[in-house]
């Protein structure tokens, strides 16, 4: 048994385009236990993936606001001492930064990552005994791919990407109608859509016969959802909720709209016809990636706002 642990924290969108990787290790190496270490808060997505062995989970983000607390050293030690404690064979930092490559430092094991000029942060690579030359000019989850299929020395040909994502529509929320979400929310002011191309959007599911389904992250993203909320009778403001659970949700709905955003990327790995809509990041290196399963869309591109009008197409097209 091949014992592999993947170092990929954050965010959630980058979480899900490392998934594939999975996949295809257990496709070329089917003795192996793979291991996941992620930032506790993205937990939920690992945790969804049936050939996970084992999630490690830090809390980089609140450690770092509290570094005279007594709980942040604490979480601090037992991490790493979740890590020593296993004895792995490959451990591979897709993460590419400073802070991912730290934890490098107390695992057993070959360490490889991006060699200088393929890795988020140059001297992240000197972390790592194996390094590997991967286009930075390639969508991130080929990235990915490539980078396992050079740890491992597969050929990756034309084997498909699968994210691999199980939902086993565990939820107390109640939806008997048909439905779509839309997600508008970004943690960018300028990769967030304009408010009146959604209301035409709510508008024409509401015609449609379709209910829409608003999820929301922060305060500003509530605002936002009660505004669409009074565009038509057939919106619904979600309550704050786990990735878990919006997972359960999304993975029943007709399709999924929304903007640059880890629940977009969620949405088109669970399997869900996605439309995602770009204004300030380049698609073809992190947009929505075809699945093979249903159809996906990307529109827009750094300086160019999709219209209503093509996203109302692609909508037709794919639903």
């Amino acid at each position: 048994m091949v014992r592999i642990l993947i170092i990929k924290t954050s965010s959630l969108g980058d979480i899900i385009h490392c998934l594939p990787v999975v996949n295809d290790i257990k496709y070329f190496v089917p003795e192996s236990s793979i291991d996941w270490l992620v930032e506790e808060s993205f937990a939920d997505i690992p945790r969804l993936h049936p050939e996970i062995h084992s999630v490690i989970t830090i809390s980089l983000r609140t450690w770092k606001k509290n570094l005279r607390k007594k709980t942040t050293w604490t979480g601090l030690y037992k991490a790493i001492k979740a890590i020593r404690q296993e004895h792995y064979d490959i451990v591979i930092d897709f993460q590419g930064l400073l802070k991912s490559a730290f934890f490098t430092l107390f695992t057993h094991g070959d360490i490889h990552g991006f060699d200088k000029a393929s890795v988020r942060e140059a001297a992240a690579s000197y972390f790592y005994k194996h390094t590997h030359t991967v286009s930075k000019q390639i969508h991130a989850v080929v990235r990915n791919r490539e980078l396992a299929a050079k740890c491992f020395q597969y050929d990756l040909m034309d084997h498909p990407a699968h994210f691999g994502l199980e939902i086993h529509n565990i939820t107390n929320f109640n939806l008997s109608e048909r439905y779509v979400v839309l997600i508008h929310g970004s943690s960018k002011k300028t990769k967030q859509w304009p408010i009146g191309h959604w209301q035409k959007i709510v508008q024409f599911f509401n015609v449609l016969g379709l209910r829409v389904l608003l999820p929301w992250g922060n305060l500003e993203e509530y605002e936002v959802s009660k505004i669409l909320r009074k565009t038509s009778t057939n919106c619904l403001v979600l309550p704050k909720m786990k990735i878990s659970d919006l997972a359960n949700i999304i993975s029943s709905a007709k399709c999924v709209v929304g903007v640059d955003s880890g629940l977009t990327h969620l949405a088109n790995a669970l399997g869900i016809p996605t439309i995602g809509l770009y204004m300030d990041s380049n698609p073809y290196l992190t947009g929505v990636y075809p699945n093979i399963k249903v159809p996906s869309v990307n529109l827009g591109e750094i300086g160019v706002i999709p219209t209503v009008e093509s996203t109302i197409s692609q909508i037709e097209a794919i639903i």
